[in-house]
C-alpha cells in the first residue's frame, strides 16, 4: 500500500547531531528524513485513531508490531524519484543537470584498500561528484538495466526549499525571551519553484508499506514542531524492473540508508578478503561508491533518553559483487533486488536495494 503525504507547512527534520540551546544556534536537518520519521509517524496514526489501544504499544499484543516500511520516495512532477547514484557523475561546471555512471577498472598493484577494482570515468575531461541529485522511476529503471550511458537528473535544492526560522527560548518564570538563546531552525517547504510565480509544483513524501490499518484518507504529525500533513493511501505498490544479466557480475543500489556491523561493509563479508555468504550464495565485494556516513539517532520517548547513535551508509550508494559460488546472476539478482538489506531495523525500511547490471570493465 502507497501513502501519499502532502504537506501543508514547512516541515523540519532533525539530523543525528545533538543540539544543545546556549551553546550552538542552528539546527540542522536532514532531508530526505531517515526511515523511522516515516515509521513513528504511522504508528501515531494509528494510536491516535485508537487511543483505547496505545497501551499496547510496544507490549505484547501491540496492534502495529506488523508494521513494515518497504520503501520511501519522493513524487516530483508526477514522477516517483529516487537519490542519484553514487557511481555517477557529471561534468565539472556542467548545468545541463547530466550524469553518466563509472566503469570498473582494475586498481593498481599495490593499494592499502583489499578491493580489486576502481571506478573510473568512461569520458575524457573532469567529473565531479552531484550533490542533491534525483532521477526518475523511469530513468533509474534504464540505470539498472544499462539501457543508457548518461542520465538527465533533477536537483533536490529546486523542489524541496530552505525556509530557515529564527526562534528564542522564552525564561519558564517571567515568560520573556532568555538571553544567549536566540536559534534557527533550518525548515523546508516542498514546493517547486522550476515553473515559477504561483503555478508551482507540490513535492510528496511517499511510503510502501503493509501491515497496518488506516483510513483512506486524513491528517498526521510528522517531523519535528508536530507538523501537519494530508495523506491519501492507493491499493498498490512501487516496483522496478529487475534486471536480465549475463556473467557474473551485479551492482547494489541503496535507495535507503543502511547500517551495517561494520561500518560500511555488511556484517557477512569479510573484512580483509571481502568475501562472504548471504543466503547461500557466495560473493566478492568488487568495489563500491559510498557518501558520507549519516548520524542514526534519536529519543526514546517511553524510556525518556537519547537512542543508541549508529552511523549508516547514505542513500545512492553502491555496492558491486562478483559471484564466487557459480550460481546463475538472475537468481541472486531476484534475492536481492527491492529486498531490505540492512543489519539493523530493516523493517522500518532501512537498507532498500536494487539490483542493477554492471558494465564491462
Amino acid at each position: 500500500m502507497i501513502i501519499r503525504m502532502e504537506a501543508l507547512d514547512t516541515l523540519f527534520f532533525r539530523d543525528g547531531k545533538p543540539f544543545s540551546m546556549g551553546d550552538e544556534s542552528w539546527v540542522s536537518d536532514m532531508f530526505p528524513p531517515n526511515p523511522p520519521v516515516f515509521y513513528g509517524a504511522l504508528r501515531s496514526a494509528y494510536f491516535a485513531r485508537n487511543p483505547g489501544e496505545l497501551s499496547k504499544a510496544n507490549q505484547p499484543g501491540d496492534p502495529t508490531s506488523g508494521l513494515q516500511i518497504k520503501g520511501l520516495y519522493l513524487q516530483v512532477e508526477d514522477q516517483v524519484c529516487l537519490p542519484l547514484p553514487l557511481d555517477c557523475v557529471g561534468p565539472k561546471g556542467d548545468r545541463d543537470k547530466k550524469a553518466f555512471p563509472l566503469k570498473p577498472a582494475k586498481g593498481p598493484a599495490v593499494s592499502s584498500h583489499p578491493a580489486p577494482l576502481l571506478l573510473e570515468s568512461p569520458v575524457t575531461g573532469d567529473v565531479e561528484v552531484v550533490e542533491g541529485g534525483l532521477l526518475d522511476y523511469s530513468s533509474m529503471n534504464e540505470y539498472l538495466n544499462l539501457v543508457r550511458s548518461e542520465f538527465f537528473y533533477k536537483k533536490l535544492s529546486d523542489y524541496v526549499l530552505l525556509e530557515p526560522k529564527i526562534g528564542i527560548r522564552r525564561d519558564s518564570h517571567t515568560r520573556t525571551a532568555a538571553d544567549h538563546m536566540l536559534y534557527r531552525v533550518a525548515m523546508r517547504r516542498l514546493e517547486s519553484e522550476v515553473k515559477g510565480g504561483s503555478d508551482n509544483e507540490k513535492v510528496f513524501l511517499l511510503v510502501d508499506f503493509s501491515g497496518l490499518d488506516l483510513p483512506g484518507e486524513g491528517f498526521l504529525k510528522l517531523g519535528g514542531e508536530g507538523k501537519a500533513v494530508y495523506y491519501t493511501t492507493e491499493e498498490e505498490e512501487i516496483k522496478f524492473d529487475r534486471p536480465e544479466l549475463t556473467g557474473n557480475r551485479f551492482k547494489l543500489y541503496l535507495a535507503t540508508p543502511a547500517m551495517f556491523e561494520q561500518g560500511w561493509l555488511p556484517g557477512w563479508l569479510d573484512e580483509e578478503t571481502l568475501t562472504g555468504e548471504y543466503r547461500g550464495v557466495k560473493l566478492r565485494l568488487l568495489t563500491a561508491a559510498i557518501g558520507k556516513y549519516i548520524n542514526i539517532g534519536g529519543f526514546d520517548m517511553q524510556e525518556k533518553k537519547p537512542k543508541y547513535m549508529r552511523r549508516a551508509v547514505p542513500a545512492g550508494s553502491v555496492y558491486y559483487f562478483e559471484i564466487t559460488g557459480g550460481e546463475d546472476v538472475n537468481e541472486v539478482t531476484h534475492i536481492f533486488h527491492q529486498s531490505n538489506l540492512s543489519d539493523f531495523d530493516s523493517r522500518q525500511s532501512y537498507g532498500l536495494v536494487l539490483a542493477g547490471g554492471v558494465l564491462d570493465d
